[in-house]
């Protein structure tokens, strides 16, 4: 049986995932023939690539887990690359650009077909160009922020108030307020 897709590499983030973890638990042998894969293509595309970068999915559907994300982001160092279908990338790039108008982006269409685009800026430039939905498949690629966030700082300052007799859920939950680094994350990393 073979498994084949031109919307890049099957398994990652598509249906694709689940047969292959079937054929796996039927314990039938599974081999990747590594093709075209949009998260990497965009990656590199983009200029953005680095060191490391972190892949998540497609973007949450609704401002408020977009919004979340961001903020999440702005702790990372490093690129984010994502999927998001076409209709919902202005209402996306809007968000971004609302929490970090500076910060650079990639948005990459149709990669690796006739019609490939690769569109880079700042969040708040390319949320202006792609006001409209485009048509085809978009991968976007989140450059580092331009915030300065210490997340290893806000982390050590809810270890030292919870240390001084403070809950945890409230060190965190003020640290966060205070250095936009998400409280879920400082509550996590200090136990």
């Amino acid at each position: 049986m073979a498994l084949v897709s031109d919307a890049g590499l099957p398994g990652v983030n598509d249906p694709g995932a689940r047969i292959i973890a079937a054929a796996l638990a039927a314990g039938v042998v599974v081999t990747v023939l590594p093709g075209p894969s949009a998260v990497e293509t965009a990656l590199v595309a983009s200029g953005l690539a680095g060191e490391q970068y972190r892949f998540v999915g497609y973007l949450p559907r609704s401002e408020r887990d977009r919004a979340a994300l961001w903020l999440e982001l702005a702790a990372w160092p490093h690129p984010t690359v994502a999927f998001e279908s076409p209709r919902r990338l202005p209402a996306s790039l809007a968000s971004l650009a609302a929490a970090e108008p500076e910060r650079r982006i990639a948005v990459c269409r149709e990669l690796t077909k006739a019609f490939e685009e690769v569109v880079t800026g700042s969040a708040a430039v390319v949320a202006e160009r792609y006001r409209e939905a485009p048509r085809g498949e978009v991968t976007l690629v989140v450059g580092p922020s331009t915030r300065a966030v210490d997340a290893g700082a806000a982390l050590a300052a809810v270890v030292e108030l919870v240390a001084a007799g403070t809950p945890r859920k409230i060190a965190a939950t003020v640290v966060s307020g205070l250095t936009g680094v998400p409280r879920n994350m400082l509550y996590k990393t200090s136990l």
